[in-house]
């Protein structure tokens, strides 16, 4: 890894963290990379042994390797012993410009911007965690698997239960027994469907069912939305309808080489072409976000898929979802999780779009 802007950059205890290293930090830690080959891994003393095995960085040392006790006893102060014990290191290696992420703690940015010439910058593993390896595509399959299980599972509660509230329960108690984390899932209905992120109610007519857990052992997500007609609504179905072809003509041009952009203006099209209205209209009502977004460590990443012009690659994992959404009716989605591939793309959550209830 080189840099342009900076010698040295410092990144501290997050997913970018985990993945640059592989180890998975509970409390404070540093990846310290740098332009005159520093790939150090700085852990608390009782981290260093896990580190070791965990991560794939060259050099570990631990708080106290660096003197940070000491440091904390003359100061007085465990935050100040910290920035100091960073400032002492990179001094050693004769850093001059260093780079932090853009969430990197305050207490900790302000001390080094004293010491040195910062640039406060997005994490440069943001980029390199948009493609991923066939690693990272397996492990979101997996996740992919395990939300298809979760959804047919919330079907058969579906029948009996008319919360809403105690569906999410269910859903999120089945996927934690399996191995897999989910909170905020969304299951909503009637008119509180037309927010798209609310969730709860009592069943009405069409269930928007919206999963998107992590798994446990490997910490990858995947994304998927389902809307399911309980009972016949003409204006609910009309505007799924759309959103399905919508959904299906974005992911048929999806390959490498187009720009984001492309993929968001052909949902747009599909869907005005029917009369409802897009956010590319300044519309406050119908499809008002964007096409989709990055899936991976997190749940939201990049790349985004909306009027950017970013160019897709090979390897990058993302969401398809249009939706519709109307205050006086409600709201439906439909959403995949894709994988880009040369020549077209591939669906890691394939499962029928047009879901009856009374006909499964």
């Amino acid at each position: 890894m080189e840099f342009n802007d900076y010698d040295f950059f410092v990144q501290h205890a997050d997913i970018n963290l985990y993945y640059a290293t592989k180890f998975k930090a509970i409390d404070l830690a540093f990846y310290i990379v740098g332009n005159d080959g520093t790939d150090l891994l700085l852990v608390p003393d009782m981290e260093k042994e896990r580190a070791v095995r965990e991560s794939r960085v060259k050099e570990i040392a631990s708080f106290g390797d660096l003197g940070y006790h000491d440091l904390r006893k003359e100061l007085k102060d465990s935050r100040k012993a910290q920035a100091e014990m960073l400032i002492r290191l990179l001094k050693t290696h004769k850093a001059r410009r260093v780079g932090i992420p853009t969430d990197f703690p305050a207490y900790l940015a302000i001390p080094l911007s004293q010491a040195f010439e910062v640039k406060v910058v997005k994490s440069p593993f943001l980029k390199m965690r948009a493609v991923k390896t066939q690693k990272e595509i397996e492990y979101i399959g997996d996740t992919s698997k395990a939300i298809i299980s979760a959804f047919e599972f919330a079907l058969k509660l579906l029948r009996r239960e008319k919360s809403c509230d105690r569906i999410r329960e269910r859903i999120e108690n089945y996927l934690y027994l399996k191995g897999y984390l989910a909170s905020d899932t969304i299951i909503s209905s009637g008119k509180l469907s037309a927010i798209p992120h609310a969730s709860g109610g009592i069943v009405e007519d069409h269930v928007v069912m919206d999963i998107f857990p992590r798994s446990r052992k490997h910490y990858y997500y995947s994304d998927f939305t389902r809307t399911v007609i309980v009972n016949r609504n003409d204006k609910i179905e009309e505007m799924l309808n759309a959103v399905i072809e919508a959904q299906e003509k974005a992911i048929s041009i999806i390959r490498e080489g187009i720009t984001a952009k492309d993929v968001h203006y052909t949902v747009c099209d599909v869907l005005e072409s029917y009369g409802y209205k897009t956010l590319r209209q300044k519309a406050n009502e119908g499809f008002i976000h964007s096409t989709g977004h990055g899936v991976g460590l997190e749940v939201h990443e990049e790349p985004r898929i909306f009027e950017n012009e970013t160019v897709l690659e090979a390897g990058m994992v993302f969401t398809v979802e249009p939706g519709l959404y109307y205050k006086d009716i409600g709201g439906v989605r439909v959403e995949d999780v894709v994988v880009v591939r040369k020549n077209g793309c591939e669906v890691l959550t394939e499962y029928p779009k047009r879901i009856y209830l009374n006909s499964i």
